[in-house]
């Protein structure tokens, strides 16, 4: 939805390719979620709150991400999706780590990561990959290289070269805080 205007930084976190564009985008988004009728589809809305929460995650828009992202969280479990439970709450996660809030966001990557390892193993890269990033920024970089290694072989056996090198990315970058003294 937003995919095409959302990069990542050399810290690895997502950010704005333009931000005026996304920006209009966001905004646009807005306006569809809130022209929504009564009784329209629980997931057309979770969709939009999500997709607006990540756009307002890379505009810098922390507390904004964050309600969007719960409200789509909520969605997602009151409507049953577990696999929108597992993106979102990765989404989620990101929000609270980007805003400085690490222990919200370690239990919701905790419990995304859970969820894909019990239930949705087809999304058990991606969330190896959020909690690897995660760690990293922690400052726990056996565990993120752990985690980024596990996730780099999943994503060679989905043969995915874009996501292989986000991981590879990832990888390096833990690699090099481990070689510093």
């Amino acid at each position: 939805m937003l995919q095409h205007l959302i990069t990542h930084d050399h810290d690895l976190r997502m950010v704005p390719t333009d931000r005026n564009e996304l920006t209009t985008s966001v905004g646009r988004l807005h306006e569809e979620l809130r022209a929504l009728p009564d009784g329209t589809d629980p997931a057309r809305a979770r969709l939009l709150t999500r997709w607006i929460g990540i756009g307002h995650l890379c505009l810098g828009h922390h507390e904004e991400a964050r309600t969007l992202l719960r409200q789509s969280l909520d969605l997602a479990t009151e409507t049953g999706n577990t696999r929108a439970v597992v993106a979102t709450g990765l989404n989620l996660a990101d929000a609270h780590r980007y805003a400085g809030d690490v222990r919200t966001a370690d239990a919701l990557y905790r419990s995304a990561l859970d969820t894909a390892r019990t239930r949705h193993p087809e999304l058990l890269d991606f969330a190896l990959q959020h909690t690897g990033k995660h760690l990293m920024e922690r400052g726990d970089l056996t565990q993120a290289r752990t985690h980024l290694q596990e996730a780099l072989r999943l994503r060679i056996a989905k043969g995915d070269s874009e996501l292989i090198e986000s991981t590879q990315a990832a990888l390096d970058r833990v690699e090099l805080l481990l070689d510093r003294p």
